[in-house]
């Protein structure tokens, strides 16, 4: 067993197509290296009106929603999602994240290696 403290990580910018994505971050809380052998934890941290461009990847992820609110799409879907919600992605969808509200947005990513 492993227990990693979030306040314990560094936030690192989060990169599409070699540029930073402005105003979000990642924290990688458990990955291979710590032992998971078949999936990773990620901890997302999106500022006020800030967005995660549209990409596609051909592996699925789930999100749950900590604190804050977005909009989530993917595919032809938007859908609203605040604090306590879960959202699977299926693999090869293209999705984007907006957190156009005035709160900071933290959520949660699980995702297999790759």
């Amino acid at each position: 067993m492993k227990v990693i403290n979030l306040d314990s990580l560094q936030n690192q910018p989060v990169e599409f197509n070699g540029k930073n994505v402005s105003g979000v971050s990642i924290r990688w809380l458990i990955k291979k290296e710590d032992g998971a052998p078949n999936f990773a934890m990620r901890y997302f941290e999106m500022q006020p009106h800030t967005e995660i461009p549209p990409h596609s990847h051909p592996w699925e992820h789930e999100i749950f929603i900590l604190d804050g609110e977005c909009e989530i799409t993917a595919g032809n879907i938007t859908k609203h999602v605040s604090k306590n919600s879960a959202v699977f992605i299926e693999p090869n969808i293209e999705h984007s994240y907006k957190n156009n509200s005035d709160k900071l947005l933290k959520f949660l990513c699980i995702i297999p290696h790759t």
